[in-house]
């Protein structure tokens, strides 16, 4: 067993390697454009690849260990985060490929594949950070969320200051930090030592186990209201955090975003500091973020429509910025307690399947945030009820959370 202190040292070091990998998720994603005339097609790629393979992944991990494959996904991503500095090179010297469309295979799809395919390294981490069994568990997954926003946003406020190569060789240089911490300082626990296999059918025999296990998971009560109240929440969440950072362009609107990812640190820390059971975070959590998109959808919809609501009009960026932070709050109650209520019953050699599992609903649900944004930006109709959607699929996600709370079962199967 490890001792507390060199789990607590791993747990920052999990917490630490999720943040850089976002970030540098986050500025390849964010520069894809400009090596592609097709940015909207790879995108989906990239979604659909990580949504297909991090499970597996994820559950190799769990047969194999955590320290190799963590370093193998992080060293995925820098080598995603070279291809597209590489291909950023050609395209300012204008050198010719023989096709237009052999150039973006060849120079967007390898970039697709680290990153889909074998750079999903935050389902690792989290599963890292479960299986250290630290007292304060809950806290670490917030933590892991929080650095997952804060990367993002790290990433937008890279683009803004530096221009595109020093941001890279900024990430660069992280990634490589990282890769070097993760190499000489990150301990695997006892239970999570193996070796690795060079048997390509028991390699295969841990991917189909993994996709029968989260097949298995999302049959039983607990484990399909899980998946779909997470999916759900997550897509409001996205919609919401997304048009702060992409639809609108303004400063003021990008720092109503950024408290959001404060909001939910905020909703974390409380929970470190207060004791109380995942069933009641999760109560707590659904209420105030319900309450608080409720007075968002009737801000939206209400304000400047009559002579009282001047006032708001004027500081409508502050207050729905206001409104925004406690939405995000209460999704830093909900969430973390939701991680830790479906991790409790589970054994150390499936963490990685399920946090593989939680990883491909986030995308999911990021994925779906993306298509409503295109619809809204296509369709008249679709625009006028687009808060109205969001408000419906948060109050379908608290009725998946609600059964949770009442009917959670383990996903273990008898062996």
């Amino acid at each position: 067993m490890l001792d507390i202190q060199i789990k607590k040292k791993n747990s920052a070091i999990l917490i630490l390697n999720i943040f850089l990998i976002q970030l540098f998720t986050s500025v390849i994603l964010y520069y894809l454009h400009l090596i592609s005339n097709y940015f909207l097609i790879w995108s989906v790629v990239y979604y659909v690849l990580t949504f297909f393979c991090a499970i597996a992944q994820s559950g190799i991990s769990d047969s194999f260990g955590r320290k190799k494959n963590l370093f193998t996904a992080s060293l995925s991503v820098l080598l995603a985060g070279l291809y597209l500095g590489i291909m950023f090179f050609i395209d300012i010297k204008n050198i010719q490929f023989h096709s237009f469309l052999l150039k973006e295979f060849l120079g967007v799809f390898p970039i697709c594949f680290f990153l889909g395919i074998s750079g999903n390294a935050i389902p690792i981490a989290r599963a890292g950070i479960a299986d250290l069994k630290i007292h304060d568990f809950r806290t670490a997954m917030g933590w892991s969320t929080i650095a997952i926003g804060f990367g993002w946003i790290a990433a937008v406020l890279l683009g803004l200051i530096l221009s595109f190569w020093k941001v890279l060789f900024t990430i660069i240089f992280l990634q490589l930090l990282i890769l070097y911490i993760i190499k000489k300082k990150f301990i695997d626990s006892k239970d999570n030592i193996r070796k690795t296999s060079k048997d390509f059918k028991k390699i295969f025999n841990v991917i189909s186990n993994s996709y029968k296990w989260f097949g298995s998971m999302f049959l039983t009560a607990g484990g399909s209201a899980a998946i779909l109240a997470y999916l759900l929440s997550e897509t409001t969440f996205y919609q919401i955090f997304s048009s702060n950072e992409i639809e609108l362009q303004s400063l003021s609107i990008k720092i109503a975003g950024v408290l959001m990812a404060v909001g939910y640190a905020l909703g974390v820390l409380i929970q470190w500091i207060m004791s109380f059971s995942d069933k009641k975070g999760i109560k707590y959590g659904i209420i105030i973020s319900l309450i608080s998109l409720f007075i968002l959808f009737a801000f939206n919809n209400l304000y400047g429509k009559f002579d009282f609501f001047y006032f708001s009009l004027k500081n409508s960026i502050t207050l729905k910025g206001f409104f925004e932070f406690f939405f995000a709050f209460g999704n830093g109650f909900f969430v973390p307690s939701l991680f830790s209520l479906m991790s409790k019953k589970l054994k150390v050699n499936h963490f990685g399947k399920l946090f593989g599992a939680i990883d491909s609903t986030d995308t999911l649900a990021l994925g779906f945030s993306f298509f409503t944004f295109y619809l809204k930006n296509k369709l008249i109709l679709f625009k006028n009820y687009n808060n109205f959607f969001s408000v419906f699929l948060f109050i379908i996600s608290c009725i998946f959370y609600i059964i949770v709370i009442k009917k959670f079962s383990s996903y273990e199967k008898k062996s």
